[in-house]
Formats: structure tokens, sequence, C-alpha cells
């Protein structure tokens, strides 16, 4: 800070010495703060202006800004291996076999400063291979990448755009770009996020599918210490479209941000509640149900396909089990498909054991 620049912070702060209160003064001190390299300061003045207004919309998003920018930088990586069994991974009516799997993913979370502004990158990937369906053996590959913008004391916004590639049955499956907004925040405790995406995949040769768009929406609302304290109730809305041609012909199923190819129209919810019920034990159980209705698909009457996807999941977690940042976990998830067209019907049971670690 150049001499100038101290002696006009300098006359800026007597002004608020004389009155505290005065709203105007402290904003003035703490844009010239803030201009001048001195963002602790300038935050410290945003919080005493809305002890006295808290309605002021510049103090709240300038405070949102300066907490981004004072922040950390953090690289954060989750490491997922397991072992699994599936009583129907192909999904069919009947004449179903069983097959074990072996799962392993990955993310990793990067937050850091580029100037004034924060970028977040995210880079993940996943594989599945299974012992008697080979047909099924999956992995994929992608990332996004994009700035976090404050607009208010307890909202960030996400602009992001990347993309990913994909292997089915040990050869190229899809390419896709991806771009979308997430909107994070707090409310009274709870963590809330929205987020929607548009995306394009380019099938490979061997495809049954054919290349298209999609979009999705994705909520998510985490409330914490509902029944207990340590528990969690998440609430995980979504929806999609996607005009992607051709047939689905793999049960690999991560959840809402699965995409799986066809024409159709989805919504539905996840309902779950976690229980941290000993300091080396979480429980966890919910259920997603989800509705798709395809637009080319015909059931046996001459009606578009509609299907009623049910899956109720358990779920327990044997905290710092292998080490102060490794977890044991154990899954269950049913699958339960309900149609008009009763060829489509059909029921699985996955059961999974997984080895988390995160540094």
């Amino acid at each position: 800070m150049d001499r100038a620049d101290a002696l006009a912070l300098a006359e800026a702060y007597k002004q608020v010495i004389a009155d505290p209160t005065d709203t105007a003064a402290n904003m003035e001190y703490a844009r010239l703060a803030e201009a001048v390299g001195q963002p602790r300061k300038a935050l410290a003045t945003y919080e005493r202006v809305l002890l006295q207004n808290p309605d002021n919309a510049e103090a709240q998003a300038a405070l949102a800004r300066i907490r981004r920018q004072l922040q950390p930088e953090t690289t954060l990586i989750t490491l997922e291996t397991g072992l699994g069994y599936e009583t129907n991974p192909l999904q069919r009516h009947d004449d179903f076999e069983g097959s074990l799997k072996a799962y392993a993913g990955g993310r990793i979370e990067d937050e850091r400063l580029f100037g004034d502004t924060r970028w977040r990158t995210l880079l993940t990937g996943n594989a599945e291979y299974f012992s008697d369906v080979s047909e099924l053996d999956y992995g994929y590959l992608g990332g996004v990448t994009g700035p976090l913008v404050p607009v208010a004391t307890n909202l960030t916004v996400n602009p992001f755009a990347g993309g990913g590639v994909s292997f089915l049955d040990n050869a190229y499956y899809y390419s896709e770009a991806i771009a979308g907004m997430q909107f994070e925040g707090s409310l009274q405790g709870a963590y809330q996020l929205l987020r929607v995406r548009g995306g394009y995949r380019s099938f490979g040769d061997q495809s049954f599918s054919t290349d298209g768009f999609y979009a999705d929406i994705v909520g998510r609302w985490v409330s914490p210490d509902v029944l207990d304290q340590g528990d969690a109730f998440v609430f995980t809305p979504h929806g999609r479209w996607s005009d992607i041609g051709g047939l689905n012909i793999t049960s690999v199923s991560f959840g809402p941000d699965d995409i799986k190819p066809g024409a159709y129209v989805s919504w539905g919810a996840r309902f779950e509640y976690f229980n941290k019920v000993a300091d080396w034990l979480t429980l966890g159980g919910g259920v997603d149900v989800t509705q798709t209705l395809y637009t080319d698909l015909l059931a046996a009457n001459g009606e578009k396909r509609d299907d009623v996807l049910i899956e109720p999941l358990l779920s327990a977690v044997f905290n710092r089990a292998l080490g102060m940042q490794t977890d044991l976990a154990f899954d269950y998830r049913f699958q339960w498909n309900e149609s008009n067209d009763t060829e489509a019907e059909f029921e699985n049971h996955i059961f999974t054991a997984r080895v988390v670690t995160r540094f």
C-alpha cells in the first residue's frame, strides 16, 4: 500500500471512529480497504455494517465475496474400491442371471484463486467389471471447471463447462460435452444446492444409441440435527429430458446423475436419512422413486412406455475403520421397476462393500 492509499484509509477510519454506527462512513472505509488490498479490514467493517443494517445488499454481497477470497486453496481427493453382487444386472423380466462385480471410483475437487476469482475444478472417474456379464463392463472419466461467484451472503453461483468419455465392454462407448450452472448456499443451517445442466453425447459406431442432447436439473437439501444430534435428512429432487436415440444396453446406475440412452422425460426424488449412532458407525436409509415417460418405445397395448422405478436404499459406514481417513461401507439397493410394458418389469438386488479413502 503506497503512502497516498495509507493516508486515505486512515482518514476514512477517522470517520468510522467518530461514529461507529454511521453506515455511510463504514461502507466508504470498507470499499477503500478492499480496493487497496486490505480484505480482512474490509470484512470486519462489512460485518459491523450488517449488525446495524442486516438488509444492506452491498455489504451482504461484499461479505460473501471476501469470505470466498480468504478461504484457503483446497484439494480433496476421494478414492473408492469395492466388491459387489447383483442378482439381475441385465435387468431382465425373466431368465436373469446374477454376477459378482468389482468397482473403483475417484473424485478430485480443487478450489483455488486465479486473480480475485475463486475457481472450482471437479474430476470424476469410475469403472465396473462384471465377472459373468462382460457386456456390462463400464468406465467413465470426465471433468468440469468454472468460477465460484458469490451473489449474496449465503449464495454462490458456479457456472461450469467440461466433458467426458466412456467405455463399454472394453470398447469406446461415447464422449460428451457438458455445460451448466450450480447454485449452492445455506438457510437456517440447511445446505442447499440446485444444478441445471445440459450436454451432447456422441456415440461410437458399435453402439445401439445415436448422438443427441440431454438436459437435467438436480436439487439437494440437507438438514442436520433433525431427530438427533449428528443426524441429517437429505432430499434430492431430480428431473431429466433426453433426446438420445437408440436403446439402453447397460444397467450401470449411479443415482440421479446417471443418464441412460433413449428419448424420454423423467422426474422423481430421493429421500435419505443418516444417523451417526456412534463415533465409529453411521447408519442410513432411504428411497428413490423415478417415473420415466418414453417418447418412442411402445408397450404391447400400443401406449407409450411408462416406467416407475422404486429403489429402497440401506447403508452402514464404519467410520475410520481402516485408518483416520479411510471408511468401510456396506450398501444395499433394491431396484423394482413397474411398467405398462410387462417385458420391461424387473427386480434386482445390489449388494456392495466399499473402502472409501479421503485425503
